[in-house]
């Protein structure tokens, strides 16, 4: 299995701290509280690279399945994990894999796509969504933390789209992933049936660069 994290899996965490601060993680730990994720639930991660937001999910918990395609990826979650000082207590599967075998439907109360969806071409992250909605249960939830589409004024819209395509480049040149406009998540959920229940903005340097949606399947 080709890992095209391998380069800079290793200091993936490092990387979000230093382009973003604390907002990415604030991202993709927003919407796992107490009030969506009830003890046992089960909690699929697509792709939670250093998976520190899947940590949480744990902590809260919940049955966690940990399913990334990288084996760096999945080494540093482990790192991570087997220091946790609750390590025996926490309930995690950990899944090396493409999450497109991963087939069992209907089977998660929640799916998290933080940071993941925007790997992909339109036509691959479209197909990749309706896959985690097939596997999350009716009346289950789904969670997408990401960048924000461009929102305020010009300059604003237009230092978002700087921003994002610094990192899409970046991300381009050392792992390949693809170029594209910012996804409309919520849009795009919306359109696909599923209702908003929470919706919230992270801002980095006074902007909203990036949000986190809570919507839940039919």
């Amino acid at each position: 299995m080709f890992d095209r994290y391998k380069l800079i899996g290793r200091f993936y965490d490092f990387m979000s701290r230093a382009y973003s601060g604390n907002a990415i993680l604030n991202c993709k730990l927003a919407m796992l509280r107490a009030d969506t994720l009830t003890s046992g639930s089960k909690v699929l991660f697509a792709g939670a690279g250093h998976g520190r937001d899947a940590i949480k999910a744990a902590e809260l918990g919940a049955h966690v399945t940990m399913l990334d395609i990288s084996p760096t990826m999945m080494s540093k979650f482990e790192q991570h994990l087997s220091t946790h000082p609750r390590y025996n207590e926490l309930r995690v599967e950990l899944v090396l894999g493409d999450i497109l075998k991963h087939e069992k439907f209907e089977h998660y109360d929640m799916v998290v796509a933080n940071f993941f969806l925007n790997v992909f071409d339109k036509k691959t992250m479209d197909h990749l969504l309706n896959h985690l909605i097939k596997l999350c249960c009716s009346k289950g939830k789904v969670v997408i933390g990401d960048f924000s589409p461009p929102n305020g004024g010009f300059i604003q819209r237009i230092l978002q789209q700087i921003y994002w395509y610094s990192a899409a480049i970046a991300f381009c040149a050392f792992a390949g992933n693809a170029i594209h406009r910012i996804y409309n998540y919520r849009e795009i959920l919306e359109k696909k049936g599923l209702v908003t229940l929470d919706h919230q903005f992270f801002p980095l340097f006074g902007k909203n660069f990036f949000h986190s949606i809570l919507a839940e399947k039919p």
